[in-house]
């Protein structure tokens, strides 16, 4: 569903992402780790269409995304670290704008809508305008709008920042029900445990380079967190003298 090959981006003389390749099947939740600035969000973008590529290709759905972007994003769904809502438009107006923009019947679409206003717990707040909402309102009608679409390729960065423990758990639910039915879903997150839970492969992202992936079934009783320090280089820091020194 999608296929990333050889994805290079330079900003200045920063390399982001160096000849990244990628593929995920139909049916598969695949999470990208690593650290802040390590490329993630660079490269959904450029999945996304976004960010224009220094060279390499992205696939999807076999539509070749640098040549026919435009097929390309009619068949995937895009969800940002930073999600924002037309301030002066309602969440409904909103999910309506954009179910529009992508040719669905307003019956069907006033369907899923409700749909989703009980799913997310939305009744309450929808046909407010979103300058008034928090964090998690903005997250949840954003997700919608994804779901919504009903793309065969999802790609969704930090889906979990600003969401109640349950909310956090219908967004799992759907996102697996999408990969049951047939879409892909590529993810970042820096929620460790909701990483090895949620994804069927995890690929970790370092300075820009995909350096491992495997699959989440393989990793055993081995914490994730090591995993992932090990191969990042990472560690927390050494507080343990802190308080003691200052008393």
């Amino acid at each position: 569903m999608l296929r990333i090959s050889r994805l290079s981006k330079s900003f200045g003389s920063k390399k982001a992402v160096s000849d990244l390749s990628l593929q995920v099947p139909q049916g598969e939740i695949f999470g990208l780790l690593g650290p802040n600035g390590a490329g993630k969000t660079t490269t959904l973008k450029m999945i996304a269409g976004l960010i224009i590529p220094d060279s390499g290709a992205v696939e999807v759905d076999s539509i070749d995304a640098t040549v026919n972007p435009e097929a390309a994003r009619g068949v995937s769904a895009y969800v940002p670290d930073e999600p924002t809502l037309y301030p002066r438009l309602t969440g409904r107006e909103f999910l309506r704008f954009t179910g529009r923009m992508r040719d669905l019947p307003p019956d069907i679409l006033d369907q899923r809508i409700a749909f989703h206003e009980r799913l997310f717990d939305m009744e309450e707040w929808l046909d407010k305008r979103a300058e008034t909402y928090s964090h998690g309102m903005t997250q949840r009608v954003v997700l919608s709008a994804a779901f919504i679409a009903r793309p065969r390729l999802y790609v969704i960065d930090e889906p979990l920042v600003g969401l109640d423990p349950a909310t956090a758990e219908t967004f799992n639910r759907m996102a697996r029900a999408a990969a049951e039915a047939g879409s892909a879903i590529l993810l970042s997150t820096h929620t460790l445990p909701v990483a090895r839970r949620s994804c069927d492969r995890l690929g970790i992202i370092h300075e820009g380079e995909l350096v491992e992936t495997f699959r989440t079934d393989a990793i055993g009783q081995e914490d994730l967190q090591d995993i992932f320090f090990r191969i990042t280089g990472t560690a927390p820091a050494d507080v343990t003298d802190y308080f003691r020194s200052r008393v």
